[in-house]
């Protein structure tokens, strides 16, 4: 009664890749609100908005390219 129904769910490991994946993506989200509040509201730093801006491209580039780094691994090497 107690016993999982799908053994299968257990034996999943989860991706590290995926986990930065979605914090990145978490941290840009924020980023971006950031950026459009700034861009709206604030006239009193309108040099701050263009290193934010920056800032979010490179770091959505590193997840881009980490995940098609490990796209690449599993699909050159299956058994891993």
């Amino acid at each position: 009664m107690l016993d999982p129904r799908e053994p299968a769910v257990q034996n999943r490991h989860t991706d590290p890749v995926s986990a930065i994946t979605v914090g990145a993506l978490s941290i840009i989200a924020v980023a971006l609100f950031v950026a459009a509040f700034l861009a709206t509201y604030t006239y009193s730093t309108p040099n701050v908005e263009l290193p934010l801006v920056i800032a979010i491209a490179l770091l959505f580039v590193v997840v881009l390219g980490a995940n098609l780094l490990r796209w690449t691994v599993r699909h050159l090497r299956p058994g891993r």
